[in-house]
């Protein structure tokens, strides 16, 4: 019946199993059960009773709910099926913040709420975790605009060429080798567009 987005609903089944091992979280994995099921209206309403309570928990609470859901929502297929956007509004995102103010030197809240500022203070706070370094280099590297040179523009072509160095640097500290080498032919790739434009746009 989901054919089309077997892997999302996988997801939200293999997160509800989980969930269902915690009494507290018993709400949250009924929303994904139902939710599975194709159940939207009655998902939410599920979701929203589990949201009004947990938005006025305890912060060690709420803490370990959302330390668990970003982890597993990471990378994972349906991620915005787990993590609608009222309940990351009223939810995860206030409890993200409410944890950097009260552990200022933890790197997960930071990791978990995204965007290069915040990941960059993660990866300061903890170099040698890989995900952090391998988020922030994708945000780095993120930062080249490579249709411009497509069309010819090369206002930033020494500043572009720094940043693919930056993330060259870090992709060196990956541990997963196979991951590396993978990231480190793109980045070769790009790296000889942008100077194969630079040439054809000079006349060289």
């Amino acid at each position: 019946m989901h054919f089309w987005r077997e892997k999302y609903f996988q997801t939200l089944k293999d997160i509800a199993a989980e969930a269902r091992t915690v009494p507290a979280w018993a709400e949250y994995a009924a929303f994904c059960e139902v939710y599975e099921r194709g159940l939207r209206r009655e998902a939410f309403n599920i979701l929203e009773r589990f949201t009004s309570s947990m938005e006025h928990a305890p912060f060690a609470e709420r803490r370990r709910f959302v330390s668990w859901l970003s982890q597993r929502a990471d990378h994972r297929k349906g991620r915005h099926m787990l993590i609608p956007h009222q309940f990351y509004v009223r939810v995860v995102e206030p409890t993200l913040l409410e944890w950097t103010a009260v552990e200022p030197f933890c790197s997960e809240p930071h990791l978990w709420l995204g965007g290069f500022d915040h990941v960059k203070r993660a990866f300061e706070l903890e170099p040698d975790n890989q995900l952090t370094r391998r988020k922030l280099l994708l945000l780095i590297w993120g930062r080249v605009d490579f249709k411009a040179y497509e069309l010819g523009y090369l206002k930033n072509f020494n500043q572009d060429m720094a940043t693919l160095s930056e993330v060259e640097d870090l992709l060196k500290g990956l541990s997963n080798v196979e991951d590396r080498l993978s990231l480190a032919a793109d980045l070769a790739e790009d790296r000889r567009f942008i100077e194969d434009c630079s040439r054809r746009q000079s006349g060289q």
